[in-house]
């Protein structure tokens, strides 16, 4: 282990190199960003927490989709940001939705996640991310967008990044699309935020872990982590497919590179009670209310995680689901037809 990377516990030029490997992965993700404005990260929750630090002070309002990351809503309030929800339909966020909130209320940056990261899973096209770039320029919105699957979701559109690069601030990282324990990722700052955001990272985080940096750096330049990549790929296509026959019949979002599947419930289910009765029986699965960033209650819904276990143990899982949402849909049937007889 070369003796710079064994001892570094500063920010030095040890991390000019990391940057430069993030420039290649960043040009994997569709995104062409300069080595300077490159933060090195230790994941997408550390690269939320700076960027949210360095765009809206607290007392200033931030918009996001009604439903979105987990972590945004709890981390508004930690800082003090007024959170505003905005409605989305099958390609995210509504640019008339946005557009009417910026209208009437001071935002100071928007949250996004337009490449199938978010729970429903959707990937916003490229006339929309063109859209929500140029209200972002209207208003002078700061756009924080997480794209932390980056080249896994094939045959996506540029990042909203590449529209609106002067104001857009992007992560990515490697542990969602290589392994899971390669917790290194990179966060892109155009000039009027990047000194910011390098000192916002710094005061949060200190510095990424440069053990993980040294590997990411490696994988990325001698072609190991598209490796992965290409493997996750393929292992992503089987269990879709593995969820496609379990959940026949079911409706329910699958994108193409997500690593999860989004399943509306039965009108009137029990959210919470749908999850209980899912872990006593030894599945678990998220609730859709822990991504719902307004107060309003949202139509109940669950994710279901489709990279967390083995093949066998993702076929059982799904069985078990479905029989439960199967046999939730009979109870509204036999519930109406007594209702109505």
């Amino acid at each position: 282990m070369p003796p710079d990377l064994a001892f570094s516990m500063i920010p030095n030029a040890l991390f000019r190199r990391y940057r430069m490997a993030g420039v290649n992965w960043l040009a994997a993700c569709g995104l062409k960003a300069p080595h300077h404005g490159i933060t090195v990260t230790n994941g997408s929750s550390d690269a939320m927490t700076a960027a949210f630090m360095s765009v809206a002070p607290p007392g200033s309002a931030m918009a996001a989709e009604d439903l979105t990351h987990p972590m945004v809503k709890p981390l508004c309030g930690y800082l003090g940001i007024d959170l505003e929800p905005v409605p989305a339909d099958a390609e995210g966020i509504l640019p008339s939705a946005l557009e009417a909130l910026a209208a009437r209320k001071r935002l100071r940056a928007i949250f996004l996640q337009p490449s199938a990261a978010g729970p429903r899973g959707t990937v916003m096209s490229a006339p929309r991310r063109r859209a929500v770039a140029a209200i972002a320029r209207r208003y002078d919105l700061a756009v924080i967008e997480n794209d932390v699957l980056g080249p896994l979701v094939e045959n996506r559109p540029p990042p909203v990044a590449a529209f609106a690069p002067e104001r857009t601030l992007y992560m990515t990282d490697l542990s969602k699309n290589t392994i899971p324990g390669l917790r290194c990722g990179y966060l892109v700052a155009p000039d009027r935020y990047a000194a910011t955001v390098a000192n916002r990272y710094l005061a949060a985080n200190w510095i990424a872990t440069p053990v993980m940096a040294e590997i990411a750096s490696r994988w990325i330049v001698d072609g190991t982590a598209i490796e992965l990549v290409n493997w996750q790929r393929l292992a992503l296509k089987r269990r879709r497919a593995i969820a496609e026959k379990a959940l026949a019949g079911i409706a329910c979002t699958m994108t193409p590179g997500a690593l999860h599947a989004w399943i509306p419930l039965p009108d009137g289910t029990n959210e919470a009670a749908f999850v209980d009765r899912a872990r006593h029986r030894g599945v678990a699965v998220a609730a859709g209310s822990t991504f719902r960033s307004g107060r309003e209650a949202s139509a109940p819904a669950i994710r279901v995680g489709l990279a967390a276990s083995s093949e066998i143990e993702l076929s059982a899982s799904l069985a078990v689901i479905a029989a439960m949402l199967r046999g939730e849909n009979k109870m509204r049937r036999e519930a109406t037809t007594v209702e109505n007889g």
